[in-house]
């Protein structure tokens, strides 16, 4: 099962308890996880389960996704990595934690805002992209 504690910033927005073997994130409300912020991508990355494990796919987005800071493609998940999606962050909660999902109404916004933050230039600075 898979469990996520959604925040921006220091707050959490609710956390998300699913059974979905892939768990869509991005702008648009049809997402299984949409982000109402112009910084992100109407269809952003996705989370699939794969065997025992669960691996985050970044889907072509203007501003990256990453976890723990450094940008990626395709990566497995552990407990407690966090992946930063525009201002936002999905931590992986051991499975220990959890509850349902509380479901938020989002806006549909049409086009992505290319994110030009201190903290987006920081990490991909780390990798040598500007």
């Amino acid at each position: 099962m898979l469990k996520l504690l959604f925040k921006f910033k220091d707050s959490i927005l609710r956390e998300i308890e699913t059974e979905k073997t892939e768990v869509t994130i991005g702008r648009i409300a049809s997402n299984d996880i949409p982000i109402d912020n112009v910084a992100v991508s109407a269809h952003h990355a996705r989370i699939l389960r794969d065997g025992r494990h669960y691996v985050v796919e970044d889907l072509n987005s203007t501003n990256g996704t990453f976890v723990n800071e450094r940008k990626i493609t395709r990566r497995v998940l552990k407990a407690n990595d966090v992946i930063t999606i525009g201002k936002h962050s999905l931590v992986m909660i051991p499975k220990k934690g959890g509850v349902k999902v509380r479901n938020l109404i989002m806006t549909d916004i049409e086009r992505t805002w290319k994110l030009d933050t201190e903290q987006h230039r920081k990490m991909l600075k780390k990798q040598g992209k500007k």
